[in-house]
């Protein structure tokens, strides 16, 4: 294909569809950038609330507008399969957020790697096993490791 014949190619409405999500995803990136900077972004030695969201906006913004401007070759085809684990993925989020401040970190974190180990078809032996093992990293890494306050929950040692 010649270059001239490539550039034709990117004006057909297929390959303008398939530039849609990455433009939207932009969009959504730049919206949670703005809202990120008014929570404000603290100093270098101390971060404010909004200091790691915006620097995660700014990953969503450059990967949208990479994706925008240079199209998606060969985009997967959705089936209804796909649409129900991404839903089952949305509501494993929202029950992980409901659950943080009752139960603490641990227990919501752990369901909710076992679900998303589960929803990708994975054994139960090595959901369980991951799971905890997950848990347990983000313990030491946010709670030790960074000092991040996380609720502990009713179940934490020492209560």
């Amino acid at each position: 294909m010649t270059t001239e014949e490539h550039v034709a190619d990117t004006s057909t409405p297929t390959t303008r569809r398939h530039r849609l999500a990455p433009a939207a995803l932009t969009v959504l990136g730049t919206a949670a950038a703005v809202c990120s900077v008014r929570l404000g972004l603290g100093e270098s030695a101390r971060p404010g609330p909004g200091a790691w969201p915006v620097v995660a906006s700014i990953g969503v913004i450059a990967t949208g507008a990479w994706l925008t401007l240079t199209g998606v070759d060969s985009p997967e085809e959705v089936r209804g399969n796909d649409l129900l684990r991404v839903l089952a993925g949305i509501i494993a989020v929202g029950t992980f957020i409901a659950l943080l401040p009752l139960l603490g970190m641990p227990v919501p974190a752990f369901l909710v790697l076992l679900a998303w180990l589960k929803l990708f078809g994975e054994s139960w032996r090595l959901s369980l096993a991951a799971a905890a093992v997950g848990v347990v990293a983000l313990q030491l890494l946010f709670v030790q490791l960074l000092a991040v306050p996380l609720p502990v929950g009713p179940l934490a040692p020492g209560r």
